[in-house]
């Protein structure tokens, strides 16, 4: 081929490369801006809990209203693995499509199962959402790597922290949506008002329409590059071998080539967990996951015990999506400027520290305990971005979404454990020892992370 043809060639890449891989980024964040909904389930608690307890049954409460979430997390764990290998099968575009609208189907679902039972809930706001998280979740991060192999860290901080900032939008709409006068809570906790209660049905038709808008736009524009235009990604930054794009015609198009691992091997699902790295790992998610999961769900209830201003305390939450999408990216990007090991050593330690001393926050008025629930949302935040990444950095590309959708089913564990404990726990020692139980959790966590390998 002449060195014309070849430039020719190498334009046609580059210009294309620069369009489809920001657009894979925007895409990410759009869907993960929707999947994020997951974070405002403390806020759209109190409501769905107020309406049942009101007029579904009397023993709906706070203490067992959190297996909606739990088993969210749970089914994301049970089949994130799923989303990896339709992935494959189908390509990123189906596979967004399908998760994306299996998601808004639970939430719209929901419109008609509030009227029945907590059971009925759990199936459509809890199972069929983490479902459909689960097959969306991953395809992103994968997409956005791969286009900018160089920066992955930052790349993955950047899409998840859409998925920290959808509690922004969705906890503000569901807000003004159904309390636009900001009338507090009973003593107990519940909210009475027929004007509250009565549009909490009609909320969930809402929220699934916007959501459903939203992901099939970045559904378009979610794509992989070829091996070929990976190729040329992959040496853009070091401006290397740009007329190179066909070096090697006899390279395998089935797999795209995949970025160096510590190993140097790139591991099959079978062939990671058969390491002790991936066990460090999935603990280290467990563990993590059940604190996440509980200040997710518990902080409002927590807040309402003695802040009596609805409107702030949904506020707290929205900004709180502020500091879950910035965290996400601040501790991607040290990260890449560090280690995994160091980076998750700070993460689980700061958490720990915040979790033991969450109770105090009650002696400390508004801004103490806004404060701590926003320190919190910036430091977990972490985990969603660096996972994926020492993911991919330890056991390679090729199959980087079925990796870690294996990865997940740490959630499986973490989510009902986490129902179970606080249905337990909440009545007999109250939110403090709640809070410092979750602390007690999180130390092990610190201790984990000795024993990470060296290298990541």
């Amino acid at each position: 081929m002449s060195i014309q043809a070849k430039c020719k060639i190498a334009y046609f890449y580059l210009s294309k490369m620069k369009i489809q891989a920001p657009a894979a980024v925007i895409g990410g964040i759009l869907i993960h801006l929707t999947l994020g909904n997951l974070y405002s389930f403390g806020n759209m608690m109190t409501y769905m809990v107020s309406y049942m307890h009101e007029r579904v049954s009397p023993y709906v409460n706070y203490g067992n209203f959190i297996w909606v979430n739990s088993i969210t997390t749970a089914s994301q764990g049970l089949f994130m693995v799923c989303g990896g290998l339709l992935e494959r099968k189908i390509g990123p575009k189906l596979t967004c499509f399908v998760g994306c609208s299996v998601l808004s189907a639970g939430i719209l679902l929901t419109h008609y199962t509030i009227e029945v039972s907590l059971f009925t809930v759990i199936l459509t706001y809890g199972l069929l959402s983490g479902l459909g998280i689960s097959l969306t979740y991953v395809t992103p991060l994968a997409c956005g790597m791969q286009w900018y192999p160089e920066k992955k860290g930052l790349i993955n901080g950047l899409i998840v922290a859409g998925f920290g900032l959808g509690a922004l939008g969705s906890t503000n709409l569901q807000t003004l949506y159904l309390n636009p006068d900001n009338k507090p809570p009973e003593a107990n906790g519940y909210f009475v008002d027929t004007g509250i209660l009565d549009r909490v049905p009609s909320v969930f038709i809402v929220l699934a329409l916007v959501f459903l808008v939203m992901q099939y736009v970045g559904c378009l524009l979610i794509s992989k590059p070829t091996p070929t235009e990976l190729q040329d990604t992959r040496h853009w930054p070091e401006g290397e071998n740009l007329l190179g794009v066909a070096d090697n015609p006899d390279e395998s198009q089935d797999e795209l080539p995949s970025t160096p691992t510590v190993t140097g091997i790139d591991l099959r699902p079978v062939q990671m967990i058969q390491t002790k790295t991936f066990y460090i790992f999935w603990m280290l998610y467990l563990l993590n996951t059940i604190a996440i999961g509980y200040i997710n769900a518990m902080y409002k209830s927590f807040g309402q015990t003695f802040i009596s201003d609805d409107h702030y305390l949904a506020g707290i939450g929205s900004f709180a999506a502020i500091f879950n999408a910035v965290g996400r990216i601040v501790w991607g990007r040290l990260m890449d400027k560090t280690s995994f090991r160091t980076a998750i050593r700070i993460l689980t330690l700061m958490l720990t520290l915040l979790f033991a001393t969450m109770p105090l926050t009650k002696h400390m008025g508004k801004v103490g305990f806004t404060g701590w629930v926003w320190l919190i949302f910036f430091t977990f935040s972490g985990t969603f971005s660096l996972m994926p990444t020492v993911v991919e950095k330890a056991f390679g590309s090729p199959h980087y979404s079925a990796n870690y959708g294996i990865l997940f089913t740490s959630q499986v564990v973490s989510g009902p454990l986490l129902a179970a404990v606080n249905q337990l726990m909440l009545n007999a020692v109250g939110y403090t020892g709640c809070f410092l139980t979750i602390s007690g959790i999180l130390s092990l966590s610190v201790g984990i992370t000795f024993l990470v390998p060296d290298g990541l």
